[in-house]
Formats: C-alpha cells, sequence, structure tokens
C-alpha cells in the first residue's frame, strides 16, 4: 500500500511539474461555441466564437479568425465543440482580443496516457506502477534539473551524465529495490551508456558536428535568443536516448543469469557466461532494429528531401543533420550490444561468487 501512495505522490509532482510551466502564460484553452462564417466566399478564412476555459479570462468569449493554409499545422477546420489554443491579451482589461495558436490536443492526449497507464497496471500491477513512476522521476530529473542547468550555462555532456546516473540508480532501485540484481544491471547500463557516450563524443570531434543544424536549434537561436553549448546539447541527447535499450537489456542479461542460477546452483562461471552471450545475440538482434529504426522513423521528411535532391551519397552523408542521425543511432547501437558482454561478465561474477538466494 505504501508503494501505491509512493506512485500517487510521484504522480501528482510530475503533474505539478508540467502545469506549474504553463500556469502563467498567455496562450490559453478555449471552446468553439460556433460558427459565424465558414470559408465565405471561397475564403480560407473561418470565424468563430469562443469561450475561455481557463487563466485570469475564463468563461468571457471572443471572436476569432483562423486561416486555413493548405499542407501546414493550421490545415484544420473549426466545428462546435472543438477546443483550441488562443493567444489572449487586452489593452483595457475588459475588451478581449486573440488569435488561434494551433488546435488543443491535451485532452486527446490524456485519454492516450489514461490508456497507457490502465494496460501497465492490468498487465505490470505494482511492478508496472513502478516503472511509470521510475519514467516521472525521469522526466523530472529531465525537466527540472538537466535542461535548468544546461540553459544556465552549464556543461551539457556533464550534466547529461549526471541525469543518467540518477535516472538509472532511481528506475532500477524503485522497480527492483536494492539487490544484487538491480546493483548488476545499474552497472551493466553505466557501462553501456558511458560506451555509447565515448564513441559519439569521438565521433562529434572527427565529424566536426557543431550541433547547429535543424529547425529546433534555428528557432532556440534566432527566436528565443538561448546561448549555450549546442554540440554539448546534441552529445546529451545522444546519452539519454541510449539509456532506455541498454537498461532494457542489462536488465534481460541480468535476470536471465539470476534466474539460471538460482535453478541450477552447480553451473559454472563460464556456463554461466556462454548463457547470457547466446541470450544477448536473440535480443541484439532485434534491439539494434528497434533502436536505428526508432531514429529513421523520426527523420522521414529528411530522407524524402535527399532522395527528390539527387544528392550524390558523399554529399548526403557529408550533411551535419544526416551525420548526426548516423552518429546518435550507431553509438547507441554499439552502446548495446557491448552491454551485453559486459553485463553477462558481472553478472555471472556476481552469482558466481554470491552464497545468498539467486532470486535477488
Amino acid at each position: 500500500m505504501r508503494k501505491i501512495y509512493f506512485i500517487i505522490i510521484l504522480m501528482l509532482l510530475f503533474t505539478e511539474t508540467v502545469s506549474a510551466q504553463t500556469k502563467d502564460s498567455s496562450v490559453v484553452q478555449a471552446e468553439v461555441m460556433d460558427m459565424v462564417q465558414e470559408y465565405a466566399n471561397d475564403s480560407n478564412i473561418q470565424i468563430a466564437r469562443l469561450k475561455i476555459l481557463e487563466g485570469k479570462y475564463k468563461n468571457k468569449e471572443l471572436f476569432v479568425q483562423s486561416l486555413y493554409i493548405e499542407s501546414s499545422e493550421y490545415s484544420f477546420d473549426l466545428e462546435k465543440g472543438k477546443k483550441v489554443l488562443v493567444n489572449v491579451s487586452s489593452e483595457n482589461g475588459e475588451d478581449i482580443s486573440g488569435y488561434i495558436v494551433n488546435i488543443s490536443r491535451s485532452d486527446d492526449l490524456k485519454l492516450l496516457i489514461i490508456i497507457f497507464l490502465i494496460v501497465v497496471a492490468l498487465f505490470g500491477r505494482t511492478k508496472g506502477l513502478l516503472s511509470v513512476s521510475a519514467l516521472a522521476i525521469s522526466g523530472i530529473i529531465i525537466l527540472k534539473f538537466m535542461i535548468p542547468f544546461i540553459q544556465n550555462g552549464y556543461n551539457p555532456l556533464l550534466i547529461a551524465l549526471i541525469s543518467c546516473v540518477l535516472i538509472i540508480l532511481i528506475s532500477f532501485t524503485l522497480t527492483l529495490g536494492f539487490t544484487y540484481k538491480s546493483f548488476v544491471a545499474i552497472l551493466g547500463t553505466a557501462g553501456g551508456t558511458v560506451i555509447a557516450g565515448v564513441l559519439a563524443l569521438i565521433f562529434t570531434d572527427l565529424c566536426y558536428i557543431t550541433g547547429l543544424s535543424g529547425e529546433e536549434v534555428s528557432h532556440l537561436i534566432t527566436t528565443l535568443g538561448i546561448e549555450i553549448d549546442y554540440r554539448g546539447l546534441y552529445l546529451s541527447g545522444v546519452l539519454i536516448g541510449a539509456i532506455g535499450v541498454v537498461m532494457d537489456v542489462a536488465m534481460s542479461i541480468t535476470s536471465m543469469i539470476f534466474e539460471l542460477k538460482r535453478h541450477s546452483p552447480n553451473v559454472g562461471f563460464a556456463k554461466l557466461m556462454g548463457s547470457g552471450l547466446e541470450v544477448g545475440k536473440d535480443i541484439m538482434s532485434t534491439m539494434v532494429d528497434t533502436l536505428i529504426l526508432a531514429y529513421v522513423g523520426g527523420t522521414m521528411p529528411l530522407f524524402l528531401v535527399i532522395i527528390n535532391s539527387n544528392m550524390s551519397l558523399n554529399e548526403a552523408l557529408s550533411r551535419e543533420v544526416i551525420a548526426m542521425e548516423i552518429i546518435r543511432s550507431l553509438c547507441g547501437s554499439i552502446g548495446l550490444i557491448l552491454t551485453i558482454p559486459l553485463t553477462s561478465l558481472i553478472a555471472s561474477f556476481m552469482v558466481s561468487v554470491k552464497k545468498k538466494s539467486y532470486g535477488n
């Protein structure tokens, strides 16, 4: 029961962390009460009456125009009951005006989150909920520690390493407790993550990666005026991106070796190590594909640009934005692969010298 209370507290803290960042924003949620004009005279302009749902202008109404722009994030139709985000302003505190920023998707995404939590609770029960709690803590570490420190000028790679250590420690100890098994998994995950980070650092230097390519970075520099070490920011992203799959592999190998030793106490170090490597090969065959395809899936528009620009292979590989993705995915994959022998070695040694129960 204490674990359940702990989970609930974590969820509330995470929700408060996220909502606190938008509490004072002039962008608020509003609902379309009715449509005044729907693409009149073959124009792309809609006029709607909105009701503000939050903030200091809550329950006030205003009329706004919405311009439909084909093939953009503004290519949506307004209709009664639809919720939107509106940037609201007022000159005298009474008459308000505003414009639609975007469709409000938070309610739909909250529904998806609820479905996710229900599925985790049904199939994972307490351990599943604890894993979600670990994920919530990871989010808090990134939002409240990592990003603020990087933005304040601290070394992004150092801050990312500290964040990774905290995430690894908390995730394993929360789900497994302070056990031999969690200790082995922590060491294996830390080793694989460090390997990925070191390789990324080396090839970032070799390829002269600046970290300045991409629309998001351009927005940070030109619009928000944020000046930080963008190369270090890129490397920190490589580390954070590698943690998830490396944790999964380290935990799978560790659990297998501990269970094998528990059921066959007389099995020796060499056989344990060999079993870990064999199982690791099967895990590797799918996890490497998963990691690389995940990165590829996030850059599909970029691939379309390359294909339709008739670039040579050398020219395409020399584009920084492409080189960054290749470094990110391959360094993460190498870290994942080398996590297998590292974790197998540590786990096999640990259960061979430990004389107590092998399930812990």
